[in-house]
């Protein structure tokens, strides 16, 4: 059965009126506050919540320019990765990533690569630890660390992808590509197939946090572990999946 659109919705794709548009902007404001809400906790204290708000209506807006109704998924679900997108670039322009941080996170990047290719396949974070010179406890502070200033930019040209941006790889914005769809069949197949491959506690985390939404102190109690070790556990394994996605692509 084909989806009912939103009268709205309708009336906006068809005719981009400003007056729709206002009244769309007025009924997804609320995504804003989410996002916000869900950054705020995990940036310094001298950014302004009010700041962040601004930035991310005008993400809304180009959410809302680009979306198309009649590809079959909700707004919500659209629009939450090009607001945060929006903040997150603007974050970065402002560069607010103290230079202790990169030194940490160029440290931690060059140590795990090197374990990896010794070890052939995922290291403990105790071995990551000793080859910093540093506790396990104090390693697993600094991939909290870490894990907070791990953005991506969604408009920054990506060499993976001839240097097109991320929007450009995942949407279409008039219609259907059909070559598109194929792609993106295959890098579903390819996704599954790498998520498989994960160590059990590493795939229950990232289906947990990326397919059910959860937190990770939310994760960390089903799977009785600290909070810390969740953004541990995440931040190695989107790493471990991009190099395997890489891979499987032959790049």
């Amino acid at each position: 059965m084909k989806k009912q659109i939103e009268p709205l919705w309708q009336g906006y794709f068809k005719k981009k009126d400003p007056e729709l548009r206002n009244r769309l902007m007025q009924k997804y404001l609320g995504v804003v506050h989410y996002v916000v809400s869900k950054l705020f906790k995990s940036i310094p204290s001298y950014v302004e919540r009010d700041d962040l708000v601004n930035i991310g209506v005008i993400g809304l807006g180009e959410a809302l320019d680009r979306f198309n109704p009649y590809f079959g998924i909700k707004f919500e679900t659209y629009a939450i990765p090009r607001v945060k997108g929006a903040i997150i670039d603007e974050l970065r322009k402002q560069d607010w990533i103290p230079r202790s941080l990169r030194s940490k996170s160029n440290q931690i990047r060059r140590v795990v690569e090197d374990l990896e290719q010794v070890y052939r396949g995922e290291v403990a974070s105790q071995q990551v630890a000793q080859h910093l010179g540093i506790s396990e406890t104090e390693y697993q502070h600094w991939q909290s660390q870490v894990n907070r200033t791990n953005l991506v930019s969604l408009d920054k040209p990506n060499q993976n992808f001839d240097e097109h941006n991320l929007y450009d790889v995942v949407e279409d914005e008039t219609n259907v590509n059909a070559l598109a769809e194929m792609e993106d069949e295959e890098m579903k197949k390819i996704l599954v197939k790498v998520i498989k491959k994960l160590p059990e506690k590493a795939r229950l985390a990232i289906t947990l946090y990326y397919f059910e939404h959860l937190t990770f102190k939310e994760i960390g109690k089903i799977l009785n572990v600290s909070e810390s070790r969740i953004s541990q556990i995440h931040s190695e394994t989107t790493e471990r999946m991009r190099k395997m996605i890489l891979q499987e692509l032959n790049v």
